[in-house]
């Protein structure tokens, strides 16, 4: 059943990176975002993007043997840092609505999680499928989740041109403000914003 997991996967991945690679070149196939929920992009987009993402999942379940044979804490502590990736799409899903999620123009968000980063559920499923591919340690998974995590970093590169084009200034000074992933600067300075007011609370216990 591995092997044939596999096969799928690799042909769905193919089809749907050749798609998504392919829009890049020429805009106005764009299978994503797609045009509209009775386009044909869509019809074609949602089936291999949600089969990539089951296959993915159902790869790492099936298959037994070990790659780099990784140690148990390792793939143990990839375990919870997929859950804890898992809870924070689901956040930023809430955040952003259904709608806006599956390519509407519902409004642009910019608060909360998306402070912090522009694409939060994109970034927190690439850190969900690396986190995956690391605690099964086999090498179809790794494949498939590398592949999978490629597919989520395209979308949001074909996301960029569309939702400027929707939201104008707006998104570009949002853009100007806030990283594409991760905001490794924000993050760097509330890390040292605490540290000081822990000194600065000890100091005045003692």
């Amino acid at each position: 059943m591995a092997g044939v997991v596999f096969v799928i996967g690799l042909a769905v991945a193919g089809v749907l990176l050749g798609l998504l690679l392919l829009t890049m070149l020429i805009p106005a196939l764009r299978i994503w975002p797609t045009p509209g929920a009775k386009s044909w992009q869509s019809y074609v987009f949602w089936p291999l993007f949600r089969g990539l993402n089951v296959l993915c999942v159902l790869m790492a379940l099936v298959d037994r043997t070990v790659f780099i044979g990784l140690p148990a804490w390792v793939r143990a502590v990839a375990g919870i840092v997929l859950a804890v990736s898992v809870a924070v799409f689901v956040y930023s899903f809430r955040v952003l609505g259904r709608d806006n999620s599956y390519g509407a123009q519902d409004g642009l968000v910019t608060g909360g999680i998306y402070r912090w980063t522009r694409n939060p559920q994109n970034a927190m499923l690439m850190v969900v499928y690396a986190a995956l591919a690391v605690t099964a340690d086999n090498g179809p998974t790794y494949l498939l989740c590398g592949a999978m995590i490629a597919v989520y970093f395209l979308m949001v590169l074909l996301e960029e041109p569309w939702l400027a084009g929707i939201y104008g200034d707006a998104y570009r000074r949002y853009c100007a403000r806030v990283p594409r992933f991760f905001n490794w600067r924000r993050a760097m300075i509330a890390v040292r914003a605490r540290l000081r007011r822990a000194r600065v609370l000890k100091a005045r216990t003692h």
